[in-house]
């Protein structure tokens, strides 16, 4: 029974200070990023002291120094699939040289010597240009607020275990560890697809297979976080959430009866 006391009060401690750091560490990175949302470009492309202190979006000129693509090949349940990944290397005005992926289009266009133009936000690319053919790439801000968000995401899924769970570290990781992985997982992909229908311009059909995905992602967390699949049947007592929780409402709902 101790033990059992002692791994709820720390799932219970543990929720709340992975919430309470998932808004305390949100906090500068999304003014960051806000801010960037709303940047103008800088006087003549180079920010000055005054224009650097509110935010304003750089230009330089930079050179293309070469590109590279491979194939990521990928199988499931419903087959292969095969999805081809585009970098473009390319140096600065300071020298340094970055590789980053791009679409296919800056990729075709992207010769060993072009010129690049590369649009910067608080010294890091978020935009080039090559040949007229241009690709964007998130400010490393909006990566902090992913995982903040997982973060928070973990902190709630200790909360609601803390409120439904029997208490067990059985019960709590489930098979393999199985049940942490889905709740992370599914948290995970979930702030991924918020975070692409809000930053970039989506076809209808991504948003049509992104919403298939995510309730099938969905029924998948819920089967392995709230459901008995990959739990432990064995002396340890039931390990469902849900049958947990049914169990519990129908005994305050028999006391309430009796009461009467």
């Amino acid at each position: 029974m101790r033990w059992i006391v002692i791994v709820r009060v720390g799932a219970l401690v543990g929720g709340v200070a992975a919430i309470v750091c998932a808004v305390l560490w949100s906090v500068g990175p999304y003014q960051d990023t806000m801010a960037y949302r709303h940047a103008y470009l800088c006087s003549g492309g180079v920010p000055t002291p005054a224009s650097a202190a509110h935010g304003c979006v750089a230009r330089e000129t930079g050179t293309v120094t070469g590109r590279h693509s491979y194939v990521e090949t990928t199988s499931d349940e419903s087959g292969t699939s095969k999805h081809t990944h585009y970098q473009v290397t390319y140096r600065r005005a300071s020298g340094a040289t970055e590789t980053r992926e791009v679409v296919a289009s800056v990729y075709n266009v992207a010769r060993a010597g072009e010129r690049a133009d590369l649009d910067t936000w608080r010294g890091a690319v978020v935009w080039i240009t090559v040949a007229g053919q241009g690709d964007g790439f998130d400010p490393p801000t909006e990566g902090v607020l992913t995982n903040t968000a997982v973060l928070a995401w973990t902190g709630l899924g200790l909360l609601l275990w803390f409120l439904l769970g029997n208490g067990t570290l059985r019960q709590l990781f489930g098979n393999f560890g199985l049940r942490p992985l889905a709740w992370i997982g599914f948290g995970y992909s979930t702030a991924v697809m918020v975070h692409y229908a809000l930053t970039y311009v989506l076809s209808t059909s991504d948003y049509v297979v992104g919403a298939l995905l995510w309730l099938l992602l969905l029924g998948l967390c819920g089967g392995a976080v709230f459901g008995g699949f990959g739990d432990f049947d064995d002396r340890h007592g039931k390990d469902s959430l849900l049958e947990v929780a049914l169990e519990r409402w129908f005994e305050r709902k028999w006391q309430t009866e009796r009461d009467r």
